[in-house]
């Protein structure tokens, strides 16, 4: 018995080690409130928590948004909005790449206006469950992934002369722990644009490890899928600096290792039952921001290769592994055909943060917009 427990016992202990950076709490103990406005009936209250450091200047920051009036003890739900911003890391002369964008503080203006957007924004506002809202920097740059990473090639120093460590995960469970702690909360969502989707995925794998799981996930846009965006690389389908080979072994240096493991790229979680928070998988069929619908020879899951369009190729295997989980299912996939007037079909990035399109992909409602509040209010109404 004994020799048959010691190596279940040991993959335990390894098991839990190897997520144990995930599961440490956000530091809320350096949170204070620098400002506060209202605007349209909305009080927006900007926080600076000075425990996490941008990459070049300035500490993490968000903004909590409560209507004018509501009850500051009434448990409500929480919309949590993470912005996109792309990847960034260091080259080895210390320059920011591909610029410095994302990477000093994000000002209570910039926080607040995604918040405002009159996209599914103003539907969350306007949502008769009464929500409140939560909008978290992104000023490391880092797919909201880093738990303390010494970052690679910074020549910017902490004002105690400390190197510079990425700490996107960290920051964002500590505005999630302070706003929770601070107005009584029923359920919350995460939702993202672009980085900020990815992002999202990765931040609900790390709180439901932690014992504190959203009610969903709208993520749109974006999911890492590592041998696509190498294989859209490598044949020349799409050149992005994103998947650049270089960039990505600096990059990958900079958020924890458990998401930096293609082992644990959000689809494989969800098919192996890792992750069970309830996701809404958007994106738009040729997505200017990730290379459109340009044709590429796609690796799946199962080792099979088909000719798609790079954006396609990318969300694929998350589709799959959603599509997988029967009709019976909480999570859904929402694919797109929207552009703006004048703009190449299917062609938006980000298309939930934009009011008056219509989807024109006959697998997904016309007016998605309302299908993503339909999802989120069954979220809201289940257990």
């Amino acid at each position: 018995m004994r020799r048959t427990l010691a190596p279940l016992l040991g993959l335990l202990v390894v098991g839990l080690s190897m997520t144990a950076c995930l599961t440490i709490p956000g530091d809320t103990g350096h949170i204070q409130l620098v400002s506060s406005s209202t605007v349209n009936g909305w009080q927006y209250a900007y926080y600076e928590n000075t425990a996490y450091p941008c990459s070049i200047s300035g500490y993490q920051t968000f903004v909590v948004g409560t209507r004018v009036g509501a009850s500051s003890t009434h448990s409500s739900p929480l919309w949590v909005w993470m912005h996109g911003g792309g990847i960034g890391y260091f080259d080895a002369s210390g320059s920011p790449q591909p610029n410095s964008s994302n990477m000093t503080q994000d000002s209570a203006g910039t926080l607040q206006s995604t918040l405002t957007n009159p996209g599914l924004s103003a539907n969350i506002q306007a949502d008769p469950a009464g929500f409140r809202m939560l909008a978290v920097s992104y000023c490391n740059r880092d797919l909201y992934s880093g738990t303390g990473q010494i970052d690679p090639n910074n020549p910017n120093m902490n004002a105690d002369g400390s190197a510079k460590t990425t700490n996107g995960l960290q920051a964002t469970k500590a505005a999630l722990a302070f706003t929770e702690a601070k107005y009584p909360t029923s359920k919350y969502f995460l939702a993202g644009g672009s980085a900020g989707s990815a992002g999202a995925y990765y931040v609900a794998w790390a709180e439901q490890l932690s014992g504190n799981p959203p009610a969903g996930v709208v993520g749109d846009a974006t999911v890492v899928n590592v041998e696509a965006g190498q294989a859209a690389y490598q044949q020349g389908s799409c050149v992005s600096g994103n998947y650049n080979p270089s960039a990505d072994a600096i990059f990958t240096q900079r958020v924890d290792p458990q998401v930096a493991d293609t082992n644990n790229e959000i689809d494989k979680l969800v098919s192996s039952g890792r992750l069970t928070v309830p996701l809404l998988h958007i994106w738009n069929h040729a997505d200017n921001n990730t290379c459109g619908a340009t044709p590429m020879q796609c690796p799946l899951r199962d080792g099979s290769v088909l000719t798609m369009g790079v954006t396609d190729c990318i969300h694929q295997p998350l589709a799959a592994a959603i599509t997988a989980e029967g009709p019976n299912s909480t999570s859904e996939n929402l694919p797109v055909c929207v552009q703006l007037p004048g703009t190449a079909p299917c062609s938006l990035h980000v298309v939930t943060t934009h009011a008056g399109l219509t989807n024109s992909d006959p697998a997904s409602p016309a007016d998605y917009l309302a299908a993503v509040m339909t999802w989120v209010d069954a979220r809201l109404a289940g257990p």
